[in-house]
């Protein structure tokens, strides 16, 4: 019980440090891991690319490769418009058994858990290395920089398996969908939309409307890209417009426009597929609208990812599961990316499990307390058996 209210505590603590990407540097937030870490004993060390943005790294039991690395990004999302929210952003309010607040399950609900896992691992004894990585600048687009690439490089992140604590224990994530955001610059000319010259001009001096057309093309693009028996199975590539910004005033035709398309990859149409048959798009649409001109960059790729769901990690977590739990939570393929690419890249297994909550990116994010101290203990489980 006294472990329990500690993590809740623990928890309100982090959800009221705020730590919104692009806004706070996540330094504060780390010093609340830290201390709380240091606190109960536990080693902890603040590895930064940039000394604003640190990770934080807590270990527990003795020298060594980890047999279990616990992941949990320290930013958060926006809170957005604040009149759609019930209870505080940052209040860390408890109200029929949730707690409140923006991060609260993305991800310091799950980062409250493992901290409390790696606390009873030290009161147990623990006899084998255990490492929670607390990182920076997730949400800016699972890049990993400043994070687990960083950790990497420096040689302070290893391990057999890992969990990444994003929320949820009905499924346990073992993969997720590919990611490729692209960047769409159109170019035309400039004049007056009163002027003869524009009369009798060809269409494509207006980047704005050619760009329309193109994003309703991409929008109405489809693959054969199904994959039958495979976790993969419910998801296919979906691509999404997500901004544009173009013109210079109500009376002048557009010289130019900027868009940005989001773009869900899965296994079966690769990237570079995917790419080719947007190229195309683009290049049939500036043919019928000379002159205009559309450069084409990419401001983010990560590929669709899977372990096998025979790794000692995921079995170690399923066993976990059923034990704490009372369920077997079978392996399942997230919609959106995260940065288990990056680990599984690395070497380190790794699958996702965490407290059960609602609203992650949205207004009155919750993360249920019951689930903050199953989770802990489903993560020390987890460490004594890997």
């Amino acid at each position: 019980m006294v472990m329990a209210d500690t993590l809740v505590a623990l928890c309100r603590d982090l959800i009221q440090t705020p730590s919104v990407n692009g806004v706070h540097p996540e330094r504060a937030v780390a010093e609340v891991v830290a201390s709380f870490a240091r606190s109960h004993g536990l080693d902890v060390d603040l590895p930064a690319l940039d000394p604003q943005r640190p990770n934080v790294l807590v270990r527990v039991g003795p020298a060594g490769i980890p047999g279990l690395v616990l992941i949990a990004h320290l930013d958060t999302v926006a809170v957005g418009a604040e009149s759609a929210w019930n209870h505080a952003p940052f209040g860390g309010e408890v109200v029929g058994g949730r707690m409140y607040g923006r991060g609260a399950i993305d991800t310091k609900g799950g980062l409250a858990a493992a901290l409390a896992a790696l606390v009873m691992l030290a009161e147990r004894g623990v006899q084998q290395p255990v490492l929670l990585a607390g990182v920076p600048d997730e949400e800016s687009g699972a890049t990993g920089t400043l994070g687990v690439k960083h950790l990497h490089a420096q040689g302070l992140l290893a391990g057999r398996g890992a969990i990444y604590v994003y929320p949820g224990s009905d499924e346990l994530v073992i993969g997720h969908r590919g990611v490729l955001r692209l960047v769409l610059q159109a170019h035309g000319r400039a004049m007056h939309t009163g002027s003869t010259q524009w009369q009798d001009s060809p269409p494509g001096q207006n980047a704005v409307a050619g760009m329309a057309e193109i994003l309703g093309e991409l929008e109405r693009l489809r693959f054969v890209d199904s994959m039958p028996g495979t976790l993969f199975a419910p998801f296919r590539t979906v691509i999404t417009p997500t901004t544009i910004n173009g013109g210079s005033g109500p009376s002048m035709v557009p010289a130019y426009c900027e868009a940005r398309v989001d773009i869900r990859l899965v296994p079966a149409f690769p990237r570079e597929q995917v790419e080719a048959a947007v190229r195309q798009i683009v290049e049939q649409v500036i043919q019928r609208r000379p002159p205009l001109r559309v450069e084409i960059g990419v401001e983010a790729s990560i590929p669709p990812t899977q372990i096998d769901p025979q790794e000692p990690i995921v079995v170690a977590v399923r066993e976990a599961a059923h034990s704490i739990l009372g369920h077997d939570p079978q392996p399942a393929i997230s919609g959106p990316a995260n940065e288990s690419y990056l680990l599984n890249e690395f070497g380190i297994p790794t699958c996702i499990i965490g407290p059960n909550g609602a609203n992650a990116h949205a207004a009155d994010e919750y993360v249920e307390i019951d689930s903050l101290m199953r989770s802990a203990e489903v993560y020390m489980r987890v460490a004594e058996r890997m």
